[in-house]
Order: structure tokens, then sequence, then C-alpha cells
């Protein structure tokens, strides 16, 4: 793509992915977004730290870890004048999926269908939380695995899979991670918050930041 690239994003994504495509598409004209729904914050009577947080998304740290901002008005509104745009597994209102029309090229990575998004330009199929193995920061800043509950189905790929094989084809002397894993301890290479990290180190209760993210008005 030569112009603006937006990048739209779930925080339902995990930080693997979330990292992977955000590199694919590093770029000096790029504008990175996560989607935030908003409620009400509900706390647990009882139990200390434990409610339903104001941000009805599981990774908003882990987007802001992996470089995308929360103005994502401010991200829908560049779609026209877009050179490209990548969607991943994000949920749009219809005025902005009308905002597609008008945008150069438009990639869709989604685990769900939608018949609004059929005519772009590419679209494939990714796994969903329960379909891999990945890593949430939590808003303590505390890395945490998840795994594998089931099998995905027919093609569906991870996220950080597809971006990072595509990122390989940039350059011969790239190779793409083969395992989760792999792609998690790679995320080093560009995010010094967790350089060192593994899935051994993390174990089932995960480990915090050493470099946590920018805070976030909560």
């Amino acid at each position: 793509a030569s112009g603006p690239i937006v990048l739209l994003a779930s925080g339902r994504a995990s930080l693997e992915s979330l990292a992977w495509v955000r590199r694919l598409l590093e770029a000096k004209n790029l504008i990175a977004a996560v989607h935030v729904p908003l409620g009400n914050e509900a706390p647990l009577a009882g139990v200390p730290n434990l409610g339903l947080r104001k941000e009805r998304v599981p990774n908003l740290d882990g987007a802001l870890l992996a470089g995308y901002t929360t103005a994502w008005e401010d991200a829908v509104a560049r779609i026209e004048a877009a050179a490209l745009v990548v969607l991943l597994d994000v949920e749009l209102s219809d005025a902005a999926v009308a905002r597609l029309a008008s945008a150069g090229s438009v990639v869709v990575l989604q685990s769900r269908d939608d018949d609004r998004l059929a005519g772009v330009g590419l679209l494939l199929p990714t796994t969903t939380m329960a379909e891999e193995n990945g890593t949430y920061v939590n808003r303590d800043q505390r890395v945490q695995r998840f795994t594998e509950a089931k099998a995905p189905p027919g093609m569906a790929r991870p996220g950080w899979w597809i971006a990072s094989e595509a990122w390989a084809l940039g350059d011969p002397a790239r190779t793409a991670p083969r395992t989760a894993a792999e792609a998690f301890a790679r995320l080093g290479e560009w995010i010094p918050g967790v350089s060192g990290l593994t899935y051994g180190s993390l174990g089932m209760t995960g480990q915090l930041l050493e470099q946590p993210t920018a805070a976030v008005a909560r």
C-alpha cells in the first residue's frame, strides 16, 4: 500500500495477534486503534479486587503494549482516505462499514460471518480465544496465558499466524514463528516490555511486566 494505513482491532484479540498484525503493517503513516466499549464498573460484593470492569474488553492493556491507541473515532474517520484498511476481528458500526467502500483496499481477519463485509478485497477466517493459545495483559499489568479449549473450524488460523506468514514473505531473511509459544517469545524483538518472557516463565499464574504500558483513563 502506498499511502495511509488504518488498522482497527478488537480488544478480544491476543497479545500475539495484536502485535504481529501491527508489525506486518509497521509504517510511518499507520494509525492502529483498538475498540473499547464502556459500561458501568460493578465490583463483586464481598470479594476484594474482583468485579466487572468499565472497559468491556479483556486485552486493552495488551493492545496498548503492542502500540495501539484508544482513539477509535479518529481512526474510523480516516478510513475513507486510507490506501489500506485492516480489520482484526472487530465489530464495526453500519456507518463505519459504509466508509470502507471509499478505502483503497480492505483486508479482514474475522472469526464470525458478517454479510456486510462480503465485498472486501481479502477476507480470512481467524480463530477465537477458545480455539487458540495466547496471552492477555490484565489491568494490573500481569501477562497471563490462555489455552486452546477446542480445535479451530476449517481453515481458521490465529491472527498472529496469518500476519507473521505474510511478514516473512517481505524478506527472504525473515522466518515466521511456527507456534504460539514462539510467536510470544519473539515479541521481545520489538516490544521491550516482554523481552525475555516465555510461556514457560509465565507458567499458569502469569508475570508482571517490568515496563508497564502507558496509563489509561479508567
